[in-house]
């Protein structure tokens, strides 16, 4: 795999009261935003169920000049952006989302898309287990690094029926580089690191394909 794919796309509401530029050393803007969208479904009973999921979005450059002029709380925003690696001042490496292109919508939005897809290659994987309601879990960790020096890892949950499929395909004797293909939804955890919270991202995939898997010939 030559190039890996990671975008994410989000339509939330601004919920973060403090909107303000800062700059770095070499006088490039930075401006942080705190995003929320909501995810709404009926239950087994029928009863609409709500989760709400937050997350902090930097916007560089000139954009982020620009959005920071009328960035309120309550305003939608469109962010088309990729997962990165932040070095934090104690040593700790996180994951952030880092805007490449922002739309700001001068009302609040009504409603929220959450699209991810990953492309990259496949490090590790977990066995197939059960949830506490009795549904089909594994987690990819995938590197989805441009650089072949240093690997950026993010996880992924598959569920249910594409879950039991690909630990089927990973399991039936595979060998060699696998790469894959996921979409799904980017969901986050706020976390405490030392004195600073940030948040813990990986993706929720809906589908998923393997490419370049390769079984064991019998002997």
């Amino acid at each position: 795999m030559e190039a890996f794919d990671n975008h994410i796309v989000l339509l939330g509401n601004i919920v973060s009261k403090q909107n303000t530029l800062k700059y770095f050393a070499d006088g490039k803007a930075v401006l942080s935003l705190q995003l929320l969208t909501k995810r709404k479904w009926r239950d087994a009973s029928g009863q609409w169920q709500e989760f709400a999921n937050y997350f902090n979005v930097t916007v560089l450059g000139q954009q982020a000049e620009m959005l920071a002029k009328g960035a309120k709380p309550g305003l939608g925003l469109y962010v088309r952006a990729q997962l990165r690696e932040k070095t934090l001042r104690n040593g700790n490496v996180v994951g952030v989302l880092e805007a490449q292109s922002v739309k700001l919508i001068d009302k609040a939005s009504s409603v929220s898309w959450n699209q991810a897809h990953i492309n990259g290659r496949l490090i590790s994987h977990s066995a197939l287990v059960q949830t506490i309601n009795g549904q089909d879990l594994i987690t990819l960790s995938i590197n989805i690094s441009e650089s072949m020096e240093k690997e950026q890892l993010v996880d992924v949950k598959l569920k249910g029926a594409t879950a039991k499929l690909i630990a089927s395909q990973l399991t039936d004797q595979a060998s060699g580089q696998v790469d894959v293909l996921v979409e799904g939804s980017v969901s986050s955890q706020s976390k405490k690191i030392a004195d600073e919270f940030t948040h813990q991202y990986w993706i929720d995939g809906h589908t998923c394909v393997l490419s370049n898997l390769k079984a064991v010939e019998q002997t």
